[in-house]
């Protein structure tokens, strides 16, 4: 059935490669035709050339010479861009007129009357010893005229290999082209047919089978209709297989196009195709064999490396990487383990660094607590003193510092509203204001909706004590501090929480060593025993994600801002810790 399709596809193949051809020939030969066309009109429509060519026996002579130039060089400079043409001559019947040679002569050098208006393999005799000009050539013949009075001719020529360039060419010995030249009986109106050739091009394409050429003229004899003779196609039957025939009429020259196929193409082609066949079916039977040998060899090595692996899981060795050198189900089982340890071995190791940031979070609270029941004790002791005593900034400055030692205190509470945090930063920049002889002014823009966010405690308070720190209090001036929040554009489930100073700013350098410093995942303890930036950002990777990044925006002069960025579902995120 392979075959069999295969051989019908390359007939049809055959067929319609013999039509194309067919229509490239002639497309070719009405190309060069329009060429010829082109300086015809060129020539017949230089008005200054005709009236030369009429001028008297008495005219003057320098002019004649000027004319004759400038024609001349006109018509050099149209061939320059026509290198196809061979040559060019314009014969003048008025004897008065010079030549110049190749292109003006006088219509006396050759009986040009006596010419076809078509001429194949025609060679210019008279041009002497200019054999450069006198290859076997397609030449055209055409009167030209002036006030319907003849005054010469018009001579265009182009080499037959240019003019007919597929006859001196061939595709393969089962294609053939031929071109002929269409007589017809003016008695019967019958079209005999003249083949046109050469020594050359019979070399190449040789003789036309007998039968071809007369099923053929037939054929085009029996068309009943200029429609039918303009082009068609036959098929002829042989011993040594079909022939398929493809021919266009150019009526412009009276000549036709022929283009022959031989089915022999097929038949050996179908052949070769055959003992392909048969050599890729044997080859694919061994490649089989051995493909599946291999493939057996490759998918249990596969399996065992996978239990190999699982193995030193059970053992406790997490670090074990498998090579996943296999394709297809094995391989991605093999990915997938590797994937598998490597997330354990991630997700181990970031519940220790959990651990451990807990443990010391808890270790600083409990050092600092010391005593809180003792501590409270003793402010409200100081506060009711202060009161007998009617001292009421004594009274409010302690119970601002009971305020906040309460939420330092309360080490056990991890989230806490925004508002709370906010509470207690105001609270930070009164204690702060007490000390200092300017003052420090809080701005907060909070809106109604994210009062109530849950964030993790102790996120702002750092960051407001390091803009003090660095911004502030070396300026020793008034100053103030933003605290405000904004719901990111892209993301609903993020909040941006920012604080903005108006200090002297932080230089690019400085802000790339920052930001490099966060980026590394070590733990790190606080060298001071504060809560730091670092931990800061170590909190938001364990409560929200990698994704959460703190940002540090600076220009020198102009102030910081800094914008930690938390998600409204923390509270989920943190259950357990």
């Amino acid at each position: 059935i392979i075959l069999v399709t295969v051989r019908t596809n390359q007939y049809i193949k055959l067929r319609e490669n013999c039509e194309e051809v067919a229509t490239e020939n002639q497309a070719t030969i009405e190309k060069n035709i329009n060429k010829f066309n082109l300086l015809e009109q060129m020539i017949g429509g230089n008005e200054k050339l005709k009236f030369f060519f009429t001028i008297p026996e008495r005219c003057d002579e320098g002019e004649v010479i000027d004319t004759m130039i400038s024609e001349s060089k006109m018509i050099e400079r149209t061939l320059g861009v026509m290198p196809e043409i061979y040559g060019l001559r314009v014969f003048a019947n008025n004897e008065n007129v010079p030549e110049r040679f190749p292109i003006f002569m006088k219509s006396a050098r050759t009986n040009l009357e006596d010419l076809k208006k078509w001429e194949y393999n025609y060679s210019a005799d008279y041009l002497g010893n200019l054999g450069q000009l006198k290859f076997e050539s397609v030449c055209t013949t055409r009167p030209i005229y002036k006030s319907d009075r003849l005054i010469g001719h018009l001579q265009i020529a182009m080499k037959m290999s240019d003019f007919f360039p597929f006859l001196y060419t061939r595709h393969n010995e089962y294609q053939t082209d031929y071109v002929f030249e269409e007589n017809i009986d003016k008695e019967t109106g019958l079209s005999d047919f003249v083949r046109i050739t050469n020594s050359y091009i019979d070399d190449i394409q040789g003789d036309i089978d007998a039968k071809v050429l007369n099923k053929f003229v037939t054929t085009f004899n029996a068309s009943d209709s200029e429609i039918k003779k303009k082009s068609g196609h036959l098929v002829v039957n042989s011993k040594l297989g079909d022939t398929y025939v493809s021919w266009r009429r150019i009526k412009d020259m009276n000549i036709i196009v022929m283009h022959a196929s031989s089915s022999r193409e097929v038949f050996e082609t179908v052949l070769k195709i055959e003992a392909l066949m048969f050599s890729i079916i044997v080859t694919l039977v061994f490649l089989l064999f051995i493909l599946v040998k291999y493939m057996t060899k490759k998918l249990m090595s596969g399996v065992y490396s996978l239990m190999e692996g699982m193995k030193r899981v059970r053992e406790g060795d997490l670090d074990v990487t498998i090579s996943a050198d296999v394709k297809g189900e094995v391989g991605e089982a093999q990915q997938t383990f590797n994937s598998m340890t490597k997330t354990l071995n991630f997700q181990i190791n970031l519940i220790k660094q959990e651990q451990q940031l807990i443990a010391d979070t808890e270790m600083k609270a409990m050092q600092n607590q010391i005593n809180a029941h003792f501590l409270y004790n003793v402010l409200e002791t100081i506060k009711m003193q202060a009161v007998i005593a009617d001292q009421e900034d004594i009274v409010e400055s302690v119970t601002v510092l009971g305020k906040l030692m309460r939420y330092c205190l309360r080490w056990r509470i991890h989230i806490v509203t925004l508002n709370q945090e906010v509470d207690y930063i105001r609270a930070y920049i009164y204690l702060l204001n007490l000390r200092n002889d300017y003052e420090i002014s809080l701005e907060t823009e909070i809106p109604a909706e994210l009062e109530n966010l849950k964030i993790p405690k102790m996120i702002l308070q750092p960051i407001v004590e390091n803009a003090f720190n660095y911004a502030i209090e070396p300026l020793g001036e008034n100053s103030s501090i933003k605290v405000y929040a904004q719901q990111d554009e892209k993301n609903k489930d993020k909040v941006w929480l920012c604080v903005q100073d108006y200090g002297p700013g932080i230089s690019p350098e400085n802000i790339e060593k920052i930001n490099s410093y966060l980026k590394n995942e070590t733990y790190e303890r606080d060298s001071k025993g504060n809560i730091g930036i670092k931990n800061i950002q170590q909190r938001l990777t364990m409560m929200c994600g990698k994704d959460y990044r703190v940002q540090i925006i600076s220009e020198l002069g102009k102030g910081t801002l800094i914008k930690i960025p938390v998600s409204r579902r923390i509270s989920e995120k943190v259950v357990g810790v």
